[in-house]
């Protein structure tokens, strides 16, 4: 009996250390970052680069889901169906803190329910015009709009999107009111452009680069302090008179709220780390983008300003979803 004793307590000894009989630490299996738009394009590009280089620093895979529509709304309730466990990870960008202003009904609780992971990248917007048709300044554009009310237009991914948004916001700082006219999505709006029969354009840097550096669009302001690495010969609102005019389409990750502080820590410190890699960082900067980085709280800050920010446009503009 003694001798089988000690044969039950080394057996069980021995499970303890089998594999997958101790609570493994995070991340245990395959992460995901659901990405609120349609594959192909720079922002499916972010996350998959981040992905890419997160797969090695994580141990784990990790895997893009695209689940476009509906303001990044499709998206964001998938992830709270999703447990908290830090396995589903959301990429967010200016409709997460625009959403709650222009959905009063909006079936989630923005701040509650989702919690900051980390701030990747920024992309300052910038405004397009055609090189032979088009105003060959801001200021230019600007005194069309005062001189010739409602010839001043400005073409957009659709109502209410970061690039209609970003221009009410440059109109209310210049003291002026471009003339909206609503596309569906970035494509047919550059098309209109480059045909000179829409007068301007905003956008992120990645969805008109290629055609800035090859002439078919002029720049004619980036809302960034500074000038783009990407885009040298694009002047900043900034030093066109314009202070205030400091915008930024940015995007970055959330979970749900309720995730283990472990695997918060754990993911934010390995996206900090990957967006410090050299490769990494050149790839993003060569696409107009500046990649960020930071804490959660930093983030959640971030989101904070942001989501006060355009609420006021929102109200003072009396902007409103189709």
């Amino acid at each position: 009996m003694k001798r089988n004793a000690i044969m039950l307590a080394l057996g069980a000894c021995a499970a303890c250390f089998a594999p997958g009989a101790q609570a493994q630490g995070f991340p245990a299996k395959p992460v995901t970052i659901v990405l609120p738009y349609p594959p192909g394009g720079a922002i499916d590009f972010l996350a998959r680069a981040v992905g890419e280089r997160l797969s090695t620093t994580l141990g784990q895979q990790v895997l893009v889901e695209s689940r476009p529509g509906a303001y990044e709304r499709i998206a964001s309730e998938f992830v709270l169906r999703q447990p908290a466990d830090g396995y589903t990870v959301l990429m967010v960008a200016v409709p997460h803190a625009t959403n709650p202003a222009l959905f009063p009904a909006l079936p989630y609780d923005t701040l509650k329910e989702f919690a900051p992971l980390s701030h990747l990248v920024n992309i300052p917007p910038v405004l397009s015009v055609n090189p032979e048709s088009g105003p060959k300044s801001f200021r230019e554009f600007v005194a069309l709009a005062r001189a010739k009310p409602g010839e001043a237009t400005f073409g957009s991914a659709g109502n209410a999107t970061s690039t209609h948004l970003t221009v009410e916001l440059l109109g209310t700082i210049a003291g002026v009111q471009f003339t909206h006219i609503p596309f569906k999505g970035d494509a047919p709006a550059i098309t209109e452009v480059l045909g000179g029969r829409v007068q301007a354009t905003s956008n992120t840097v990645p969805a008109v680069l290629a055609h800035i550096k090859g002439g078919r669009l002029r720049g004619i302001g980036i809302a960034s302090r500074e000038r783009l690495p990407a885009l040298p010969d694009v002047p900043t609102f900034v030093e066109q008179g314009y202070p205030d005019a400091v915008i930024t389409t940015w995007f970055g990750l959330v979970t749900r709220a309720g995730v283990p502080k472990d695997a918060t820590a754990r993911l934010n410190a390995d996206i900090h780390a990957a967006l410090g890699t050299p490769a990494l960082r050149e790839r993003l900067v060569a696409a107009g983008m500046t990649p960020v980085g930071g804490t959660p709280e930093q983030f959640g800050a971030h989101i904070r300003t942001e989501m006060d920010r355009w609420a006021q446009l929102v109200k003072a503009r009396g902007i409103r979803i189709d």
